[in-house]
């Protein structure tokens, strides 16, 4: 065993890993939720993704500008351990590594899968609700499986997958941006639905979205495009085996979400020109969107290439994922260095982190399957009124997640001296504001449901800190 990874992506993956992790399930999954949040009001779900994009690349300049002064292993916790301390450091890695990556790859293992079944109609033809049937979870235990398989043994292999699932991924969003938007205005549909006032009627996963006011509206609709932007970070752990990193995670960060965001905008007006509201809010409404523009057969094949883009976030954050406990370990922190700071001298792998990176995704994907099939609706006891115990990560890790960043910025206006004004004060001021703002939205919205999750997240990182004692390496 090697304890040391080496440098082998260049600028072309990491730039690959910031567009190809984001752009993956959220734009597709999220897109039917952000209509009916939005009220059918095609300028709140505009303004949504335009400003969770921006609160985004706000995130990814200030790490840009970090990323060329500090550089270690395991990029966020470097910036912490300089900024804050090695602790805030130590702990901000365990919650990347308990909480943030394996709950965000199970997610997409479901989704992935939850899109397969739905390419195939076996919802459909025989009446299994898509979102927790037996074959959604079958398939997405082999997806995961097989990524981890080909993540551990090969990473050159992760390597293709990653850049040509990039570009594959693209391919429906930009031509349904483009040709959407030009059909929209030839029959007059993106008129019509941007004239759109909201009506009471129920879209995707019983949204009932006539009664809430613009202002709510925006606020839930903000909330779930923070999904659909959830992976920037995940390059950060690959910035000790991303050759020039100082010169390269800048570009990829900045140079990739300015990408992402532009085509999200676009993605978005297009589609409105290519069915009602009342349909794009719907369950299916995305496929029922390429149905209409490019005919079903064309339809279906995009839709085969939303299932690649899916795959590929899934490959990305399996990517970061496995490296989590590692970038922990090398420090010389957390559960038994020794062991989960090792790396296969074969494959440059830490396999052991990643090992128990699978585990814990597997305990997630547990969560997020007795969410679906509604288990924890019988906690509501537990919260006051009518209220329903819905524990849905997605929507509450921005709190913690965000959380964590705030003091990173605040440290770069008051530590970084050299900087100029705008990386010293703009930037970061603008990013500190919009975690502030985020973890407003997302209490405004879950209410009660925060101080459960808070309430778990306080005990596993509990145990983190019980954990959090510096050991001697060993010779």
């Amino acid at each position: 065993m090697e304890n040391k990874l080496k440098r082998k992506f260049g600028l072309l993956m990491a730039m690959c890993m910031v567009v190809g992790t984001i752009i993956g399930s959220g734009i597709f999954f999220r897109n039917e939720e952000i209509v009916a949040y939005a009220g059918g009001r095609m300028w709140i779900g505009i303004a949504a993704w335009a400003i969770g994009g921006l609160i985004t690349l706000a995130f990814a300049y200030v790490l840009g500008v970090l990323s060329t002064r500090h550089e270690k292993v395991g990029g966020l916790l470097d910036f912490s351990d300089v900024l804050v301390g090695d602790k805030f450091g130590y702990l901000f890695g365990w919650f990347m590594a308990t909480f943030f990556y394996p709950s965000m790859t199970g997610i997409l293992a479901w989704v992935s899968a939850r899109f397969t079944v739905e390419l195939f109609g076996w919802h459909t033809s025989r009446g299994v609700n898509q979102f927790f049937s037996g074959e959604t979870f079958a398939i997405a235990l082999v997806y995961l499986v097989a990524i981890y398989v080909i993540n551990t043994l090969s990473p050159k292999i992760s390597e293709k997958i990653q850049i040509s699932g990039t570009f594959i991924k693209v391919i429906p969003l930009i031509g349904m941006g483009i040709i959407g938007l030009i059909a929209g205005l030839a029959n007059g549909v993106t008129v019509e639905n941007f004239s759109y006032v909201a009506r009471d009627f129920t879209g995707v996963a019983g949204i009932s979205v006539g009664a809430e006011s613009a202002g709510s509206a925006f606020l839930s609709a903000l909330i779930a495009t923070v999904f659909a932007y959830v992976g920037f970070d995940c390059v950060m752990n690959l910035n000790s085996e991303i050759k020039n990193s100082k010169r390269n995670l800048p570009i990829a960060l900045t140079g990739g979400l300015l990408i992402i965001t532009t085509i999200y905008v676009l993605y978005f007006i297009g589609i409105f020109g290519a069915a009602e509201t009342e349909v794009l809010a719907a369950s299916g409404g995305t496929r029922t969107a390429f149905a209409n523009i490019f005919t079903e057969t064309g339809g279906t094949i995009l839709f085969v290439f939303i299932v690649i883009s899916c795959l590929g976030t899934l490959n990305g954050l399996t990517v970061a994922g496995q490296r989590a406990f590692y970038t922990i370990a090398a420090r010389q922190r957390g559960p038994k260095p020794a062991i989960f700071g090792q790396v296969d001298a074969a494959t440059n792998m830490p396999n052991n982190s990643a090992a128990l990176n699978l585990l814990l995704i597997a305990v997630w994907m547990f969560i997020n399957g007795a969410q679906h099939a509604g288990w924890f609706r019988y906690l509501s006891f537990l919260l006051p009124g009518d209220a329903v115990f819905s524990f849905n990560i997605s929507a509450l890790i921005p709190i913690t997640f965000n959380a964590f960043f705030i003091p990173m910025f605040i440290m770069v206006m008051v530590k970084q001296k050299d900087l100029g004004i705008f990386n010293r004060f703009i930037a970061p001021g603008i990013a500190t504001a919009g975690a502030i703002f985020l973890i407003y939205a997302v209490i405004d919205r879950q209410q009660w449901m925060v101080a459960w999750y808070l309430a778990l997240f306080v005990v596993v990182m509990g145990v983190g800190w019980a954990l959090s004692k510096k050991k001697e390496a060993k010779a």
